[in-house]
């Protein structure tokens, strides 16, 4: 049996309409090749670590040949971009919709994966690549609403940005729906994607900070 987890991939709104137009989400060496624009959401400083990881199981290259999901909603990412501290990035996190997938669904589309049991450049992080191996994921952490690190634990903040990473891209219809923070975001998003006939479900749910 194949494991069922959902997945989650954080995006500015203003991505959306390209997502569509290119057919899914795309990983970000595809992303140069092509010369897509896209509103960057990250830090500058860790997608270069990023592009200089390399991944060790097949099908290999660095991180920025695959797209990223995490295993649970209110991510370190998010938080950073909630308290202003992404150089370059001033829209909020009013503005950032999730796009949700699920490991079976990737699975069973035949697409390539591997996933991490934490924040992908670290050094301590291990790769893997059999869905039965998703119990080294810290599901306690994955399900706790906070994931600061304590005392007691140090390594709660790594293990919570564990990655399920797709090489290349993931197509359009793969995606399960999206999630937004408000009502008005929730419109926006509807008119974007009813405008490319793409009818997945769009839900307001509280993954934010």
């Amino acid at each position: 049996m194949t494991v069922e987890k959902l997945l989650y991939h954080i995006t500015d709104l203003d991505n959306l309409e390209s997502i569509l137009q290119q057919g899914g989400l795309l990983a970000n060496n595809v992303v140069n090749e092509k010369g897509v624009e896209y509103e960057n959401i990250a830090h500058n400083n860790i997608q270069d670590r990023r592009s200089m990881k390399t991944v060790p199981l097949p099908p290999n290259g660095d991180l920025h040949d695959y797209v990223p999901f995490y295993f649970a909603p209110r991510s370190p990412m998010l938080y950073a971009i909630y308290k202003g501290q992404v150089e370059g990035y001033e829209l909020g996190q009013e503005h950032i919709i999730y796009l949700v997938s699920r490991t079976d669904v990737i699975h069973n589309a035949q697409l390539k994966y591997v996933f991490t049991d934490g924040h992908a450049v670290m050094v301590f992080t291990e790769f893997f690549k059999d869905l039965q191996e998703l119990d080294k994921i810290d599901w306690d952490v994955m399900n706790s609403r906070y994931w600061f690190d304590t005392e007691e634990d140090p390594d709660r903040k790594r293990r919570r940005q564990a990655e399920f990473l797709v090489h290349k891209g993931i197509p359009i219809d793969i995606l399960l729906g999206f999630a937004v923070k408000n009502e008005e975001m929730k419109r926006k998003v509807e008119d974007v994607i009813h405008k490319y006939n793409f009818n997945k479900p769009v839900a307001i749910r509280d993954w934010y900070y």
